[in-house]
Order: C-alpha cells, then structure tokens, then sequence
C-alpha cells in the first residue's frame, strides 16, 4: 500500500516538473478572440518555440487581457498577452479590479508592440464623430476585455456616460456580425493596426474609422499615464484612405510567477532571437527590441525575463 502511495505521489511531482521545469513543457498561452493581434501574435510564437521542441504551445482564446491576467492568477494558463494598463490594474486592484484582492501571482516578460484604440462604422453611417454615437448602440467589447476599459475611458473623456448609449459587450465576431447587419452603430476594438478581424470585415463591408479629438486625447493622457497619442496610417484597412488620430496602449507578454525560471529565460531569449519573425504582423513601424521590450513596463518582471536582460547588461525590477 504504502508502495502504490508512494508511486502515485512521485507520478504527479514528475508531471507537475514536466509542466514547468525542463523537459518537455506545456505552456498554456491566453490571447484574445480568434482573429485578433493577440491570436495572431501566439501564432508566430508557438511556431518559434515549437521549433526548438521542448515546448508545447496551446492557444486559449479569451475575453482579452483582463480575462487573461485573471487566468494567469488562477492558473489556467501559463503566458499571455496583456495590455499594460489592464496589468497594471490588476495588479495594483486599482480601475476595473478596484474592491478585489491584487493579483500578484503574473510578471512581465517584455513590451511587445502598441495596441491602437479603434472605433469602427460603416461607411455608410451617418457617425462621423465621437459625439453622433449619444443614442446610438455600440459595442464596447466584450466584457473583462482591454478594449471595454479603453471604450469606457474615451467615452467619460467627451461626458458620454452610461444611458447616453446603448453599450453592448459583444466579442469580435458578434460584433462585426452585428456591425454588417446593422444591429449596432459602432463598435471599438483595441489591437494592433492591421487587426486581421478587421481587415476581413473592410474587406467585405465599407467601413470608416472615428477620429478620437486632441482635446479629448489630452485628457485620456492625463487621466490616465499608460496612453500614447497614435496614428492608424492610411491604408491599414481597405476604404480608409486617410490616416485616423487615435489613442494607444502598450501590450505586454506576461507569465505566471510558477514557471521557472530557466523556461522564462529561455523563452525570452527566443522572443529575440526570432524578433524578425514577427515584422510582417506587427502595427507599423513597431520592432521587437531589447530597448522597447522594458520600456514603460507598469508591473515587476519575471525573475527569468530579469536573468536574460541582465545578462544584456538591462537592468529592470523584479519583486
């Protein structure tokens, strides 16, 4: 008895020490829905890794980075992306996590590339600035998402405030279903220009792109310290053929505090081994690169991230 005990416990220590030691790994990686940056950018990731065969990647769609930071502290998953005020918040339990315990349990790995703050119509809509959605439905994301905290924040910025809209938390497919049938006015998604969902959907529908104004920027800057003024260049999708001001967010590659901290390291040094690798799906004029990657980082890093950029002669705070 004591035998079939003992073999019972030294089975699960050994699969516990495959999941986050040497070996063969699995890693649980959060992104957001199918057809975001986020899905897209673990997709070039899991094929760098793979390749090297000591990691398994799976991919685990989620409501974005809220969800993902949630999951990170629960230990659903392993890695994920976040936006860098979302991870902020969290945690500090500050915003959206104000009233909850902070999250502790993620730290950073790297600054990847700048989320933009999207605002989308059809063309045909009569919207052509933020003020025209008073009275209109639109949806601000789906619930625990980045992209609902951005739409919250633009909106309080111009006093646009609960009843004036009709907010709707759909995800990225109910929304551009809903968009091209004309059940809801607008809809604001936070990724990185290009975002393939919708770049599918100009591609089946005329859309256009809200200007956030400078005066309103301004105040989401000082309001809040983890935005940046952006452009969406020209061309980024089919239709826009002019260059739209917005609001941007950094995204951040995050980890759970359990991996090791040798995996850690490992999987930053081949973040910028194969930097090259994600040129073609990054917003333009974004680089991967050891100076961006611990720029304005808002939480602690991982202490395998901090071992790589040590031995970069980079110095950042770890906990």
């Amino acid at each position: 008895m004591k035998k079939t005990i003992l073999s019972v416990l030294t089975v699960a220590f050994l699969s516990s020490f495959a999941l986050f030691g040497c070996g063969d790994s699995e890693i649980k990686f959060g992104t957001a829905a199918k057809n975001s940056k986020y899905d897209e950018f673990a997709g070039v990731m899991k094929s760098n890794l793979e390749r090297e065969g000591k990691y398994r990647i799976t991919i685990v769609n989620s409501a974005g980075s809220a969800a993902n930071v949630r999951n990170l502290n629960t230990g659903d998953i392993q890695m994920a992306l976040a936006q860098n005020d979302v991870s902020s918040d969290a945690y500090h339990a500050v915003g959206a996590f104000k009233g909850g315990f902070p999250l502790h349990d993620f730290a950073a790995v790297a600054s990847i590339y700048t989320e933009s703050c999207h605002v989308v119509v059809r063309a045909d809509s009569s919207i052509y600035k933020m003020t025209d959605l008073v009275g209109k439905k639109v949806s601000i994301g789906e619930l625990h998402s980045g992209s609902e905290q951005n739409a919250k924040q633009i909106l309080n910025a111009y006093d646009v405030i609960g009843y004036q809209v009709q907010s709707l938390n759909y995800n990225y497919d109910e929304a551009t279903k809903n968009l091209i049938n004309g059940s809801v006015d607008a809809m604001f998604f936070t990724g990185g220009v290009r975002m393939p969902v919708l770049v599918q959907l100009s591609k089946q529908v005329p859309i256009r792109l809200i200007p956030i104004d400078e005066e309103q920027i301004k105040k989401v800057m000082d309001n809040y310290k983890f935005y940046t003024k952006m452009v969406i260049p020209a061309g980024s999708y089919v239709g826009q053929n002019e260059p739209v001001t917005t609001l941007g967010i950094k995204t951040l590659l995050v980890a759970s505090r359990t991996m090791d901290p040798e995996d850690v390291e490992e999987i930053t040094e081949n973040l910028f081994k194969n930097a090259n690798s994600f040129t073609p799906i990054l917003p333009g004029g974004d680089v991967i690169s050891l100076e961006n990657a611990v720029e304005g980082v808002s939480i602690p890093f991982h202490r395998g991230a901090a071992r790589y950029y040590h031995s970069k002669n980079i110095k950042v705070k770890t906990d």
